[in-house]
């Protein structure tokens, strides 16, 4: 598409990548937009990558595993309990809960600060949906079919409470590593939990 209107390049932008936009915030969703945005040299590259699937997905999950058996050894973060009916896991991300008041309330942000200080690529993960600017009223006045909502009135406050304090994220790529890497996880974890009062200061 081609305009000399700098709008509406940004509104078209924004809905063939997520509602997101070029100049805010990386994950932050401004339009209820499409996920249309892969390349031809991006899918070039996956469907070699593709010949590698089963290979990568078995890494993935014996790491999973691995890092699983070690963060139940600690008392301040849990992994997340596996359903039953699960046979595998795809782990686009890998996702672990956090428990602050184990560890004299120190906030979740302050945590991720001393693991990252630690090396360790750990992430805050989403805002709960509702939150996003996209779902504003006036983000939403536009929209055909959801102009009608309005999300102010929305309260989840489990998905609030995990989102804001408990919720901390691997993204996949770190279960791509060896034993060691997922051994250099918990140790940062217990190194962090061994120090925190230093974190309260």
């Amino acid at each position: 598409m081609l305009t000399d209107d700098d709008e509406i390049a940004e509104k078209v932008w924004s809905l063939h990548n997520c509602g997101r936009s070029r100049t805010g915030e990386w994950y932050a969703h401004y339009l209820v937009g499409g996920n249309h945005r892969m390349t031809e040299w991006q899918a070039a590259i996956l469907m070699v990558q593709l010949q590698r699937a089963d290979e990568l997905h078995a890494k993935r999950q014996r790491n999973a595993a691995y890092l699983n058996s070690l963060l139940r050894e600690l008392d301040i973060v849990e992994p997340l309990p596996d359903d039953e009916r699960v046979t595998e896991h795809a782990y686009h991300l890998f996702i672990f809960r956090y428990f602050p008041e184990r560890m004299g309330n120190v906030p979740k942000g302050k945590f991720i600060e001393a693991l990252r200080a630690e090396g360790i690529p750990v992430s805050p993960g989403y805002k709960p949906l509702y939150r996003e600017p996209a779902f504003s009223k006036e983000a939403l006045d536009w929209h055909p079919y959801a102009r009608h909502c309005d999300y102010r009135k929305v309260r989840c406050p489990v998905t609030e409470r995990v989102c804001d304090h408990e919720a901390i994220w691997l993204t996949q790529n770190v279960l791509l590593g060896e034993p060691e890497d997922m051994e250099d996880i918990a140790r940062a974890i217990r190194k962090v939990r061994d120090h925190y009062r230093e974190l309260l200061a």
